[in-house]
C-alpha cells in the first residue's frame, strides 16, 4: 500500500510542498504555451520533439530516474517528484535496471499508479552483454515497475573497454531484443553510453536501425577532440535516431565549478537538436526550476551559445570526470 504523501509528522514537508506549490502556481500563471480543448476551455500544451523514427511526440524534458531513486529522496518526496513532473507536463520517464540498487525502478513503478502510466513513455536501461543476463534483467524491471511491458529498452553503458559492441552485435542482444518487441514486452530499442563516442559511432555504423541513442552532452563534451556533439548527434539525425541528451550539468560538476549553472547546462543541451534531455532531479526545488525552463524554453542564439563555450574552454576534464578518453 503506497504511503500517504507528506505525512505531517515528516519536519519540513510541508514547508517544501508550499514552496513547492507556490513555485508552480506562478509558472502556471505566466505560461505563455496555450491551446483549447474540445469544450473550449483552456488547455496548457508544452514543448515537445519527435523521437526519430519512433514517431512519438515527447516532452524536451525528461525526469531521469537515478537521482529520483537516491536514499535520501523519501518516498513521499520521490512520488510527488514525479507525479508533478507528469502533471506539468513531462512524457518521458528515464529508469535503468541499475539504479539505485533497484529502487528507481520500484518508486518510480508505485508513482505511475493510478492512470499515470498511460500518460508517459517509459524506460528502462539494461547492463547485460548476453541474452540469458538480458532476460534476467528485463524480468526484473517488469517485476519492480510492476507493469507487463514497458516502451523503451536500451542497452545500457556501451564503450569499448569491455567489448559492448561485439557483445550487443555478436551475442544475439539484438535479436532477442526484437523478439521482445514482436511479443509487445517493448515497442522501441536503443542504447546509451558515457565515456566513448567512437562507440556510438559503431553501434550506430553497424547496421542495425536503432530507434533511440542516449548520449552525455554538454558543454565539456562540445570541446573534446572526439566529440558526442560533433561527431555521434549528426550520426543519429541522419539516421532518424532519436536523441536523448543526459549528463548536460555533468553529474554535478558543472554547476559545482562555478563554469555555468545546472539550468545554464540544461538550457545548452535543449537547445542541441536533441529529442529531449534527461534531467537529475531530487528534490521539489530543482523540479521547480527545470520546469521553469521548461515551460518557458528559448533556445540559446549564437552570441550565447558562444559566451558559454568560451566560458568552458579548457575545462572538459572538470566538468566531465567519467570520460575515458579525449
Amino acid at each position: 500500500m503506497m504511503t500517504k504523501r507528506f505525512n505531517s509528522e515528516k519536519p519540513g514537508n510541508n514547508n517544501k510542498r508550499r514552496e513547492f506549490i507556490r513555485q508552480i502556481s506562478a509558472l502556471a500563471v505566466s505560461l505563455p504555451l496555450l491551446s483549447f480543448d474540445s469544450d473550449g476551455g483552456e488547455k496548457k500544451t508544452y514543448p515537445t520533439r519527435v523521437l526519430g523514427r519512433t514517431g512519438e511526440r515527447v516532452s524536451i524534458l525528461t525526469l531521469g530516474g537515478f537521482h529520483v531513486g537516491a536514499s535520501f529522496v523519501t518516498d513521499d518526496d520521490a512520488i510527488e517528484i514525479i507525479r508533478s513532473s507528469i502533471d506539468q507536463g513531462v512524457n518521458f520517464m528515464d529508469n535503468a535496471w541499475s539504479y539505485q540498487n533497484g529502487r528507481s525502478q520500484t518508486i518510480m513503478g508505485r508513482a505511475l499508479k493510478n492512470g499515470y502510466r498511460k500518460r508517459v513513455l517509459l524506460m528502462t536501461k539494461l547492463m547485460a552483454r548476453t541474452v540469458e543476463d538480458a532476460k534476467i534483467q528485463l524480468e526484473t524491471s517488469l517485476k519492480r515497475f510492476d507493469l507487463d511491458q514497458i516502451d523503451l529498452m536500451q542497452f545500457h553503458a556501451i564503450g569499448y573497454k569491455d567489448g559492448d559492441v561485439d557483445a550487443i552485435y555478436k551475442n544475439g542482444l539484438i535479436d532477442w531484443a526484437i523478439s521482445q518487441r514482436d511479443q509487445k514486452v517493448i515497442k522501441y530499442i536503443g542504447f546509451t553510453g558515457h565515456s566513448d563516442p567512437a562507440a556510438h559511432m559503431d553501434m550506430i555504423n553497424r547496421g542495425y536501425e536503432w530507434d533511440t541513442v542516449q548520449m552525455p552532452l554538454n558543454i565539456g563534451d562540445y570541446h573534446r577532440e572526439l566529440s558526442f556533439e560533433k561527431h555521434v548527434l549528426p550520426l543519429a539525425i541522419e539516421k532518424n535516431i532519436g536523441v536523448i541528451g543526459m549528463k548536460s550539468n555533468g553529474m554535478g560538476r558543472l554547476g559545482n565549478s562555478k563554469i555555468a549553472t545546472p539550468i545554464e547546462g540544461l538550457r545548452y543541451t535543449m537547445s542541441l537538436p536533441v529529442s529531449t534531455v534527461a534531467s537529475g532531479i531530487d528534490s521539489l526545488n530543482i523540479l521547480a526550476e527545470n520546469l521553469e525552463l521548461f515551460h518557458h524554453f528559448k533556445s540559446y542564439t549564437e552570441n550565447e551559445k558562444a559566451e558559454l563555450l568560451a566560458r568552458s574552454s579548457g575545462k572538459s576534464e572538470i566538468i566531465e570526470h567519467y570520460r575515458k578518453n579525449k
